[in-house]
């Protein structure tokens, strides 16, 4: 069917006469186009230069500015276009970025303002443990140093008490040994005048009676007249007679019984204060051990509270240091944070009216007549030799073969459904 494709003169020329009539009334039709374009007041580029300005000026916004700038310096189209799709997809990213900057504020203030929240808990814990600690440290009733004190000084009097009483029990002792000695002396002084006294009355007596034995058997044998003698003669030993002699050894005895008696009490005595003494000196000794064992205790236990006590203020310190930080975090990022949160709202705003603003332009550049027919001589350009054999129809097999620089056949080889194969 192709075989005599551009060798008969309605194609060797490579266009027919309906193409290069068609041609023809497409070109009259840009020029009559171009007249009235231009005959128009003002100008689709007029119009969307002087729409641009007016919306930079109401909005504020540098992007329009700079947009109307490219009309105002009569840049090609394509050039304005391009640079407002840069713009739509700067608005778009900066708008991305705020509402992450926002989220990552938002986020960033609740982590942190949850932070000093706990820092605030354990700070006002370790202060109370601080507190207790110094209590159980520092009081002065029931305070470990107090308690020490007052065991050490109850440790002291206990050993004085023990130095003063076994002292005492030694002077006790020693003037019990004395007295003791004494007795001792005394009853045996006693007991030996005792003994000569009785063999010595004993043998008094025993004279006196012999003698009356005797007086009484002279008398039996007969009286004499004698004179009666003195009075001191009628009982020669009556300084020494058995009654005399009985009083002296019964006070001896009497004496005697005394001494022994205060000899056994002064035993008693000696062994009371002995078992008072040990029974005082054992409590002591069992106090002693008390207070001792007491003491180590607590030593331990303030040596201990102590380093706690260190350990909880150098908790607190760094603490304090960890919220100050977060502290100063938040008013670091507040500038930035307040901002993006005081004005997302609007800057969201400001981008959308950019964004339609920039909408409406392009909307105005393509509606008019000169971008269509630039449009229209850019895609025939972009036809390069092939324009006239495309012209009639792109869709056609004829103008696709020659785009892919293959022969028509070849073309419908590999597209078979395409108009003219």
């Amino acid at each position: 069917a192709f075989a005599t494709f551009g060798t008969v003169d309605a194609t060797s020329t490579g266009a027919t006469a309906l193409v290069q009539t068609r041609r023809a009334t497409l070109r009259r039709h840009r020029v009559v186009a171009a007249v009235a374009s231009r005959a128009a007041a003002p100008s689709p580029r007029k119009a969307a230069q002087e729409f641009l300005q007016r919306e930079s000026a109401r909005q504020g916004s540098s992007v329009l500015g700079r947009i109307a700038g490219l009309l105002r310096a009569n840049n090609p189209f394509a050039v304005v276009l391009e640079e407002i799709e840069k713009m739509l997809g700067l608005l778009a990213a900066e708008g991305k970025k705020d509402a992450e900057h926002k989220a990552w504020c938002d986020e960033e203030r609740k982590v942190t303002n949850d932070d000093i929240a706990a820092k605030t808990k354990q700070i006002n814990t370790l202060e109370g443990e601080i507190q207790a600690l110094v209590t159980a440290i520092e009081d002065p009733e029931t305070g470990l140093k107090a308690m020490i004190k007052r065991d050490e000084e109850t440790l002291q009097a206990n050993y004085e008490s023990q130095v003063t009483e076994t002292s005492e029990r030694k002077e006790e002792n020693a003037a019990y040994q004395k007295d003791i000695s004494n007795l001792v002396e005394a009853k045996g002084l006693l007991q030996r005048a005792v003994t000569v006294l009785r063999k010595y009355y004993s043998k008094i007596s025993d004279q006196i009676k012999a003698e009356a034995d005797v007086a009484f058997v002279q008398s039996k044998k007969g009286k004499r007249d004698d004179p009666a003698p003195p009075a001191t003669w009628d009982d020669k030993y009556k300084g020494q007679s058995e009654a005399g002699g009985t009083d002296a050894v019964s006070m001896l005895e009497y004496i005697l019984k005394n001494t022994l008696a205060e000899e056994q009490a002064a035993h008693e005595d000696e062994r009371s204060a002995q078992h008072s003494y040990e029974d005082s000196m054992q409590s002591l000794k069992d106090e002693e051990a008390k207070l001792q064992d007491q003491l180590a205790s607590n030593r331990k236990l303030l040596a201990e509270k102590e380093e706690e006590l260190l350990q909880k203020r150098k908790d607190l310190k760094e603490t304090e240091a960890d919220k100050k930080a977060l502290e100063d975090y938040l008013v670091e990022i507040k500038p930035g944070c307040d901002f993006i949160s005081e004005n997302l709202a609007l800057r969201d705003t400001n981008r959308a009216n950019e964004k339609l603003a920039l909408e409406n332009a392009v909307g105005l550049i393509k509606g008019t007549p000169a971008y269509t027919n630039a449009m229209a001589e850019a895609h025939e350009e972009s036809l390069g030799d092939c324009k006239d054999i495309c012209a009639a129809n792109e869709a056609h097999a004829e103008c696709k073969a020659c785009l892919a620089k293959v022969s028509v056949p070849g073309y419908c080889a590999g597209h078979a459904g395409t108009p003219g194969c």
